[in-house]
């Protein structure tokens, strides 16, 4: 496998359990006029109807979820993402133990972050009286697990990697392109 083949699967694999964890909760308050209606605030803009007090990603903003909810927001797109991945590989019959060992993989790491969400603020009150050294301890932490989670993970990415077509890796090695 080359070089960019494996860079491919790899951020697979660092997308289905470790995309970055910037966290919401670490801004000290919400954008310009959001509570106000202003014009980054609740229906303005590109938001429309329907969408007030969202932004890109359909993220909250910060405000309207605690730290905990949205870090566990966070890992739940991860594992639809992963989810979505294997819908679009097609696995044949011999792939899907390769493919169910990469879940395995991905859940444990995915595990370790819950239990660092989990040890974070429930209230956006609570949030508030962090220091920056409380915020930076936790992504520090995080960090680490991220990191533990993608090394747990890629030897089953690399194996089920192998065990693709040409057409299923050109899914894995570009993900989001369309067509």
């Amino acid at each position: 496998m080359d070089k960019v083949t494996l860079a491919g699967a790899v951020m697979i694999a660092v997308a289905a359990a470790t995309l970055p964890t910037v966290m919401a909760w670490s801004q000290s308050s919400p954008p310009a006029g959001a509570e106000a209606g202003g014009p980054r605030g609740p229906g303005a803009g590109h938001e429309g109807p329907g969408r007030e007090g969202m932004h890109r990603g359909g993220e909250r903003w910060a405000h309207d979820v605690s730290p905990q909810q949205a870090c566990v927001d966070r890992i739940a797109r991860r594992a639809g993402f992963v989810a979505a991945m294997g819908v679009k590989l097609n696995l044949t019959a011999n792939q899907k133990p390769l493919w169910d060992k990469l879940l395995t993989a991905t859940q444990s790491a995915q595990d370790s972050q819950r239990k660092l969400c989990d040890a974070l603020p429930t209230s956006r009150d609570s949030a508030d009286k962090l220091t920056v050294i409380d915020r930076m301890h936790h992504h520090e932490q995080m960090l680490q697990t991220r990191l533990q989670g993608l090394q747990q993970v890629e030897p089953a990415v690399q194996a089920l990697y192998q065990s693709l077509t040409p057409e299923q890796k050109v899914v894995l090695d570009h993900p989001f392109q369309r067509g």
